[in-house]
């Protein structure tokens, strides 16, 4: 199992706005080519045997929210700020939000370019809990703990279980 968590005051503000394609694997080009690139670098979280566990605290916006969605399990901070306001002026390149929030929640996020907090992340669904900011890393940990009883094996089909289905509903096809 792993933990993934941001340093400082925030778990992502997203991506460099001017990165260089060879950054990210990019091959190839023509239109598309780094969103699709994006897509399979957060599915291959998917893909792992182990689960993944995302810790988020203060922004997770953009970029960051696609990293928290490609995780098993997501713990927020109560006063986390979580959205996608690249809206604005694009669309993302990983189309989560109305797989995990729900079409009126996501049309509300992807129309405005609004964040939500980490409590009304856990009330629509795109993550599991939130907790006093002073209290998540703790509360991970213990997640964490919890999780690492079950025996590897079980979990990797556990897992996979769940994102099989999920796959059986469109979701991979849907995010490229």
């Amino acid at each position: 199992m792993q933990v993934v968590r941001g340093a400082g005051r925030s778990f992502s503000a997203g991506y460099d706005l001017q990165p260089d394609p060879g950054e990210y694997g990019v091959e190839g080009g023509g239109e598309g080519a780094f969103q699709r690139t994006v897509v399979d670098l957060w599915t291959n979280i998917w893909d792992l045997d182990k689960p993944v566990i995302a810790q988020v605290h203060g922004h997770c916006l953009a970029g960051g929210s696609e990293l928290a969605t490609g995780c098993d399990l997501v713990f927020v901070a109560e006063d986390a700020k979580i959205g996608y306001p690249a809206v604005r002026f694009g669309t993302p390149d990983m189309q989560y939000q109305a797989w995990l929030l729900g079409m009126r929640k996501a049309m509300e996020l992807m129309l405005t370019g609004d964040s939500m907090s980490g409590i009304e992340a856990v009330e629509h669904g795109f993550a599991n809990r939130a907790y006093p900011a002073g209290e998540l890393e703790e509360r991970v940990l213990e997640w964490g703990r919890r999780v690492a009883q079950i025996p590897a094996d079980v979990l990797q089909i556990n897992k996979r279980t769940v994102h099989r289905a999920m796959e059986r509903m469109g979701i991979r096809d849907a995010l490229r």
